[in-house]
């Protein structure tokens, strides 16, 4: 196997010993048990389970980045808000694909490694500043009133991660997440959004 694909193979049996025991229970020898390499081939790419885990983490954000795209205000408020809609279910649909980290992301407990701890947050804090680019956005576009856009964003973090948490299998199906995402905009751009946008809103698709 090349050196390329091997590096592959370590990290995707990485990624499912970590979403199936959890990242502080998984060891470097059950990575190298489920790889069938030697420790010697580990380390060959990977200093520890911690720089795995970096890059896993890294990745993700990354493919959440590129499934957000820049809304086009030219096309008018109702198609501003499918837009919207659109980057919204992208990011479900990413995340109910990839389970293993997103279940790392969500269920794994804070406080027993200070460098994991740092890098969730480091991990939450880029989803932030994403999420606060949006609403300065829609500030600028005169779609979305002034607020406080650093507790809106807060708040809806953590709407998508208790969404996540609590309906993980739910998300799995297309339409669900479809509903999911007219859902939460509805709820948001409710109180957050001028009357001219909240006019152009959609009917939220029925719940499979």
């Amino acid at each position: 196997m090349k050196r390329k694909d091997r590096r592959i193979q370590v990290l995707d049996c990485a990624r499912r010993i970590f979403g199936r025991k959890g990242y502080h229970s998984t060891s470097v020898s059950d990575i190298i048990r489920e790889a069938g390499i030697a420790r010697g081939t580990f380390y060959l790419y990977f200093d520890s389970k911690r720089a795995i885990f970096d890059e896993l983490l890294d990745e993700l954000f990354v493919r959440i980045d590129e499934c957000i795209n820049r809304v086009d205000p030219s096309v008018g408020p109702g198609d501003v808000i499918g837009q919207l809609i659109d980057n919204v279910e992208r990011v479900f649909a990413l995340l109910s694909s990839d389970r293993d980290m997103t279940r790392i992301v969500l269920h794994e407990a804070v406080g027993l490694d200070q460098g994991f701890d740092r890098k969730l947050e480091e991990f939450y804090r880029k989803i932030l500043d994403t999420i606060e680019v949006s609403l300065n956005l829609g500030i600028e576009m005169n779609l979305v009133r002034n607020l406080d856009v650093r507790i809106v964003a807060l708040a809806i973090l953590g709407a998508i991660k208790e969404v996540l948490y609590r309906q993980p299998e739910w998300l799995a199906d297309a339409k669900a997440r479809r509903t999911a995402s007219e859902e939460m905009l509805r709820l948001f751009l409710s109180g957050l959004a001028e009357q001219e946008l909240f006019s152009g809103m959609p009917e939220v698709s029925d719940t499979p």
